[in-house]
């Protein structure tokens, strides 16, 4: 009877501590989660105009990233769809660019070191916004900073 109380015991503590340790693993990967503080990072102002927020904790502290991976996370999240052909987004959330370009998706960045006023500028919530001086697959985010897709016609 000794034997079935301690081996009782034992398996009740291994499975406690299994608990805490699936717990403790869940807990870290939600720090990771785009959804941060359940606020969206992808803010759909209309279908031809989208904002993209960075924060530290959806970067996830990478210096490195540039804003297709970021993107690409967002997507796997299901805030975002997009395509990319020869290294162009081509496609936001359905909208696509036509074959002869007489529109298309063209960004804009909060972050002044990235932009270039003078190529064009968006505004957005009372702000002024230059154009990206590269693309998404070459253009590195910083925290706290806007990305503003915005589907023009030419």
């Amino acid at each position: 009877m000794k034997k079935t109380k301690k081996l009782s015991r034992k398996i009740l503590s291994c499975l406690l501590a299994m608990l805490i340790l699936a717990s403790t693993m869940l807990l870290a990967g939600c720090q990771n989660d785009p959804l941060v503080n359940n606020k969206p990072l992808v803010i759909k102002d209309s279908d031809t105009y989208i904002v993209i927020k960075t924060t530290q904790e959806a970067i996830g502290g990478k210096e490195d990233m540039l804003l297709i991976e970021y993107m690409q996370m967002l997507k796997e999240d299901g805030q975002l769809e997009f395509e990319v052909e020869n290294g162009m987004i081509t496609s936001i959330n359905g909208i696509e660019n036509p074959a002869d370009f007489s529109s298309c998706w063209m960004l804009y960045t909060s972050d002044e070191t990235l932009s270039n006023a003078g190529w064009g500028v968006v505004e957005y919530e009372g702000k002024q916004y230059g154009s990206a001086v590269s693309g998404a697959e070459t253009l590195q985010i910083k925290a706290d900073q806007l990305y503003i897709w915005v589907y023009k016609s030419f």
